[in-house]
């Protein structure tokens, strides 16, 4: 099924690895342009190579606050439109609640809170002329259901997804969507690093393509909706 991402243009950062490149292979497999932000690695400079003329690499750390803005004008620049952003941050390190400081919690919030605001908004002011627009904000169970080890996950993402379900009535009037995927544990470094194993995890494929289909012609009615991505891990109603 063509669901319209043909020569649409795709902003996604932590682009390099595990669900934020699942999800670049999978817009690309759409026939989608891309932009792809992430620090400097190999994975990163491979990516022009392997999609030639539809894919802009940009080296940075999305802590740097001109980094979305400058990610969304090199959009711009190059391919003259931004039609997606998928918003990947990075994930605060494992602590316990007692034992997070209030310097734990100001670095959660600069690498995963701060950053994605900063996209939004930049990514909104692209597409508000066009009267168009797909945000996909890639997040964690953590926010449905936190884990103490998780805590100062839990805070920045619930916070973000606070933020941008607010923001969401304001976007629509613009044809601008904003969503969420609450991942639970898929085949990452990630998961790797949570000491994830002996279970069934998630594939990034899969979670890549899903995240292509919200950002199709067909999904312009949903917005502000989030969506457990955990293979049934979370057994709340």
């Amino acid at each position: 099924m063509d669901i319209g991402l043909k020569d649409k243009v795709a902003l996604v950062t932590g682009a390099s690895r595990g669900l934020g490149r699942a999800t670049v292979d999978a817009l690309a497999a759409e026939q989608a342009r891309l932009v792809v932000v992430a620090r400097q690695s190999a994975e990163l400079e491979e990516m022009e190579s392997l999609y030639p003329g539809r894919c802009k690499v940009m080296a940075g750390d999305v802590r740097d606050p001109a980094l979305p803005q400058a990610a969304v004008d090199l959009a711009l620049k190059e391919f003259g439109r931004l039609d997606i952003a998928v918003v990947n941050t990075p994930g605060p390190r494992a602590v316990l609640p007692l034992e997070a400081q209030d310097s734990d919690f100001a670095s959660a919030f600069d690498s995963t809170f701060y950053p994605a605001v900063r996209l939004v908004r930049s990514a909104v002011s692209a597409m508000q002329e066009a009267k168009h627009g797909r945000i996909v904000i890639i997040s964690s169970t953590s926010v449905k259901a936190p884990k103490p080890f998780l805590c100062l996950s839990a805070a920045a993402r619930s916070a973000l997804w606070a933020w941008a379900k607010s923001a969401a009535p304001e976007m629509y009037a613009s044809g601008i969507t904003i969503n969420a995927l609450f991942a639970g544990p898929h085949q990452t470094g990630r998961a790797l690093e949570l000491g994830v194993k002996d279970r069934v995890i998630g594939r990034p494929d899969d979670f890549g393509r899903f995240v292509a289909s919200l950002c199709g012609d067909t999904t312009g009615y949903i917005t502000g909706a989030g969506f457990l991505v955990d293979g049934g891990e979370l057994t709340g109603i």
